[in-house]
């Protein structure tokens, strides 16, 4: 298949990755501030027919805007970007063990907060509404665990559960994610009672076999009890339930099925 080297790093690409590439040299290139076609032939080391071509096709799918001469990021097209299945990224670096744990670390712990100031900047700030919290008089553990699981590195669950009887109180990680150092777990609202769970191992670490314990949740139940469990959800709308192996390739949740499991 035909080679090109990249102008910017010198990397040699397939030219069928040639578009994507061309398109993540502009879009980075225009990232913190507006550029002219000057600019961008500069920046990015383009030829100008390229150049041309990528910038109309970008502006026709809204991804980027053009004023007076100047390209710069639609902040919808940016927020969409965000929020799109990153299983694919996984695969693309699955060989480069360097990157599993940064990976991880931006999707995890990084990926959701840079979406969320995205939603905050795109509507007006409200006055705050001053309420009564609710008392939570008692609290039940919820173990999350999977079975049967094959070289399991990396996982994130999707949590779902009824906000007007029950609250988070705290969590834990299993002890085969909780011995990493470091150890990375992100328990985040994604939303009116839902919560997104996850944790990977390291560098070149094994993945883990067998039944495994993922984390533990502790939830508060307000005046009257409760009359629904927590479940697990495949999707938030923005985030998947997804179990992963070393190689970042999906794991089946149906051959090894997850469970949230209330203590008695």
């Amino acid at each position: 298949m035909p080679q090109i080297r990249c102008p910017n790093c010198g990397l040699t690409i397939n030219l069928e990755n040639r578009r994507e590439t061309d398109t993540h040299l502009i879009t980075n290139a225009v990232k913190s501030e507006a550029r002219t076609f000057t600019d961008l032939l500069n920046i990015t080391g383009l030829p100008r027919k390229t150049l041309s071509i990528r910038l109309k096709e970008l502006c026709r799918t809204g991804v980027l805007d053009k004023t007076e001469g100047s390209y710069q990021l639609n902040s919808l097209s940016s927020l969409r970007r965000s929020s799109s299945s990153y299983a694919g990224r996984f695969s693309r670096i699955a060989h480069d063990n360097r990157m599993k744990a940064a990976l991880m670390l931006s999707v995890l712990l990084i990926g959701f907060p840079t979406l969320s100031f995205a939603l905050a900047a795109l509507y007006p700030a409200r006055e705050p509404v001053v309420y009564q919290q609710p008392q939570v008089l008692g609290a039940f553990t919820a173990v999350l665990t999977v079975d049967n699981v094959s070289d399991l590195y990396a996982w994130q669950v999707v949590v779902v559960f009824n906000s007007s009887e029950l609250r988070v109180e705290s969590m834990t990680l299993g002890k085969g994610f909780a011995n990493e150092i470091p150890g990375l777990l992100n328990a985040t609202d994604i939303g009116d009672g839902q919560l997104m769970v996850g944790s990977a191992l390291l560098g070149n670490a094994s993945g883990l076999n067998g039944d495994l314990e993922l984390a533990r949740i502790v939830f508060g139940y307000y005046a009257g009890g409760y009359k629904e469990c927590p479940q697990i959800a495949q999707s938030s709308g923005v985030f998947d339930t997804v179990l992963m192996d070393s190689e970042l390739k999906p794991i089946s949740t149906s051959d090894s099925p997850l469970s949230l499991r209330i203590l008695p």
